[in-house]
């Protein structure tokens, strides 16, 4: 534990509370029996996603095309990304760890990497009350599995706002790339704490997008990614106005709603900005100051690849825990057993 206390750097004093927590939810994991989990990490579009269908075709609606405007101006790019696993569990709980990354590129082109955690947490059924606090809304169960996605789901989601405050306060006058969208549910708690975040980034002079490295919005049975229009890329689509009327009651979009094609022959990403925007320059400043992968922006992808959990970092982390007198059990996958021979380790 005293290792995982020491990856707490001085200048992310936000995240003594956070580690704190965590580490005490641990002190009640002596000689308890747990099944290593079968899930490695829990993908990050599954928490920011909104299902939304249309229920005719794009020319129907209003919306707007707009292209990335030729600018000089370099912003410095901050992106950030976190990524979550459940290392086991048993019929009284689970233990999830939390990993996130912040990735800043400078005018000079030198690029700094922050890696916040891994964070270790003992979550039950008793506890997750006090661990979550008003994130702990978002647990609503039928079943002891529901209660492992949304706890992870929420633990992940506390971080992720947690860095997201830091990063907009921190900086000034920069491009803040988020990884997933800029909706909120119904919780009141929740949507005031990104309605807080983006009005910070506005007063700090901050440009805010959000990519989504997929999107399950349809269009007449067609995926957000499948829409082209007679335009050479780089182009944006706003379709904030279409969204507005197909909108899931229990989510607020608290931005404009865009499908980017960035590059020539790349995929098309749901990207969300502030209200407020200016579309053209705000890309257009992008273009300008990250480089593209399949249109992409790089510091994401980085950020991505740092907060994701490698093999290591997992032996690691049960090595911990049998440390901490924890039994981990290892049960056999049929899957396994089956076709290990033919697919290898894939699971």
């Amino acid at each position: 534990m005293e290792h995982l206390q020491h990856q707490i750097k001085e200048e992310l004093e936000f995240l003594k509370a956070f580690s704190e927590i965590g580490l005490e939810s641990l002190s009640s994991l002596k000689g308890l029996r747990m099944y290593s989990s079968s899930r490695d990490d829990l993908a990050r579009d599954y928490l920011d996603e909104v299902y939304i269908g249309f229920n005719s075709t794009l020319d129907e609606y209003f919306f707007e095309v707009y292209e990335p405007r030729q600018v000089e101006e370099r912003r410095r790019i901050v992106a950030l990304d976190t990524s979550s696993t459940r290392l086991a569990e048993s019929s009284k709980g689970v233990i999830v760890s939390i990993k996130g990354a912040i990735v800043t590129r400078d005018l000079d082109n030198s690029i700094s990497i922050q890696t916040l955690g891994p964070f270790l947490f003992y979550v039950n059924k008793t506890n997750f009350k006090k661990i979550l606090r008003e994130y702990s809304e978002f647990i609503q169960y039928s079943s002891r599995y529901d209660f492992y996605i949304n706890a992870q789901r929420a633990l992940t989601e506390l971080l992720e706002r947690r860095m997201q405050e830091y990063v907009v306060e921190q900086y000034r006058d920069s491009i803040i790339l988020f990884d997933g969208c800029l909706v909120a549910n119904n919780f009141n708690h929740y949507k005031s704490v990104l309605e807080k975040i983006l009005r910070i980034a506005h007063e700090n002079g901050n440009a805010v997008i959000a990519f989504s490295k997929t999107s399950f919005l349809q269009i007449s049975g067609s995926y957000l990614q499948s829409i082209y229009i007679e335009e050479e890329p780089p182009y944006i689509i706003d379709l904030t106005t279409s969204l507005k009327h197909y909108c899931d009651h229990e989510v607020r979009t608290l931005g404009r709603v865009c499908l980017a094609r960035l590059s020539a022959g790349s995929l098309g990403y749901r990207v969300d900005v502030p209200i407020r925007s200016d579309i053209p320059t705000f890309f257009g400043m992008l273009l300008r100051s990250d480089p593209l992968i399949y249109g992409y922006p790089e510091t994401l992808i980085l950020a991505h690849d740092y907060s994701t959990f490698m093999r290591l970092d997992m032996i690691t982390l049960q090595t911990l825990l049998k440390r901490m007198d924890v039994e981990l059990l290892y049960p056999e996958y049929v899957r396994d057993i089956l076709f290990q021979p033919l697919d290898g380790d894939y699971r």
